[in-house]
C-alpha cells in the first residue's frame, strides 16, 4: 500500500508533468500558429510537405440547442434525459 510520504512524492511529479504539459501545449499552439498564418496568407486550405500535412478551413457543424429544446419541450427531454454517475479528478499545482 502507497502511504503519504510517497503520494506526496507522486503529487510533486505530477506537478512537473502538468507543468511540461502546458509548456508543451503553448508550444503546440505557436507552431500552428505560425502554419495557419502562412497557410491565410497564402490562401490554403492544405499543404502537403516534407515533414508531413496540414488542413486548415471552415468546418459546418450543427448541434441541437439543448437549452432552448429544454425550454421548448420540457416533458420530451425529461422523456430522453439520461443521469449518469462519473468521478472526476482534478490536480492543482501549489
Amino acid at each position: 500500500m502507497t502511504n503519504a510520504i510517497e503520494v506526496n512524492e507522486v503529487l510533486k511529479t505530477l506537478a512537473g508533468l502538468y507543468t511540461k504539459a502546458q509548456q508543451i501545449k503553448e508550444a503546440i499552439a505557436n507552431q500552428e500558429g505560425i502554419v495557419k498564418a502562412y497557410m491565410s496568407d497564402n490562401n490554403l486550405d492544405h499543404i502537403c510537405l516534407e515533414n508531413g500535412s496540414a488542413t486548415w478551413k471552415d468546418v459546418l457543424t450543427k448541434t441541437l440547442d439543448m437549452k432552448a429544446f429544454r425550454q421548448s419541450y420540457e416533458n420530451l427531454y425529461q422523456l430522453y434525459a439520461v443521469a449518469k454517475v462519473s468521478k472526476r479528478f482534478t490536480f492543482k499545482v501549489a
